[in-house]
């Protein structure tokens, strides 16, 4: 990390997201700023949440192995839905 880093924004002197600064990880970079509001990402119309939830439901239970970006992108649906129910734009729950 650089000397003229910002603790309070969460990203070095260099913009980019210290998540974990000794390891370059964009998915997790992206879902970093996904969780934190830095990026607005909402549901596109149409999509219905419960096939998100379906989806992190199988991911958590390891049906799609291990992969760091199966884990961001796990962490970005988490973060879309969360968006979605404060805005009430969730979908009908099975």
């Amino acid at each position: 990390m650089s000397d003229d880093a910002d603790p309070e924004d969460g990203q070095d002197g260099d913009g980019v997201p210290d998540s974990d600064p000794d390891h370059i990880d964009p998915a997790g970079d992206l879902a970093d700023m996904v969780e934190s509001g830095d990026m607005d990402m909402e549901l596109a119309d149409g999509q219905d949440p419960e096939e998100l939830r379906e989806f992190i439901k199988r991911a958590e239970a390891g049906e799609f192995g291990a992969d760091p970006g199966l884990e961001a992108t796990v962490r970005i649906a988490r973060a879309m839905l969360e968006n979605a129910e404060a805005d009430g734009q969730d979908g009908p729950d099975t």
